[in-house]
């Protein structure tokens, strides 16, 4: 009998230790269990923050689609305004041409009619003074189409961007402003 409780008592350490080391791997994984929860809580209001932030920028889009279509129509007629501008700068360079032509091949009647050659620099004053205003218009509409070729691109780009956003959260769970940063320099 005393051997069999000498057993049953080195039985039930061996016992103890075994539960000794079980409750140490059970409170190690609940550990680990919270660890997890936080981090699937921290993941799943970041994805609520995305679907926001998505939900917005469609928003937005939808939004942004009239202006779309509105610049679309005055890059139109900006584009028609150029080229009857450009015609009318073509017509008004030959003709300063060919009074320049004119005035070499006639030199000797200009000395005679200093009054008529006065009137003829006057008329080439006012067509180049027209030949600049119409050049000075060609720039500003050629800037204006240039600021709305660069708006038109980066409202093109938004969906790319976003998509790009939407892969690093998707992978990692947060974007760092670096991260944003290069994103953005890819399209500019």
């Amino acid at each position: 009998m005393e051997r069999d409780l000498v057993k049953y008592k080195e039985d039930l350490r061996n016992t103890k230790e075994i539960l000794k080391e079980t409750q140490n791997k059970l409170i190690g994984r609940e550990r680990s269990l919270v660890k997890i929860s936080e981090k699937f809580s921290s993941a799943k209001k970041s994805l609520d923050i995305v679907s926001e932030d998505k939900l917005n920028v469609d928003i937005e889009l939808t939004r942004l689609k009239p202006n779309l279509e509105e610049l679309k129509e005055e890059v139109l007629r900006a584009n028609e305004n150029i080229e009857r501008l450009e015609s009318e700068w073509r017509f008004s360079s030959e003709k300063a041409a060919d009074m320049e032509h004119k005035l070499k091949f006639k030199d000797k009647e200009i000395e005679n009619h200093k009054n008529d050659m006065e009137k003829r620099k006057i008329e080439i004053n006012i067509l180049n003074g027209k030949i600049k205003e119409n050049r000075e218009e060609t720039e500003e509409l050629i800037k204006k189409i240039k600021s709305l070729e660069t708006q038109l691109s980066e409202v093109k780009a938004s969906p790319i961007i976003l998509e790009r956003i939407r892969d690093v959260m998707m992978h990692k769970g947060f974007l760092t402003d670096k991260e944003l940063d290069l994103i953005f320099k890819e399209f500019e």
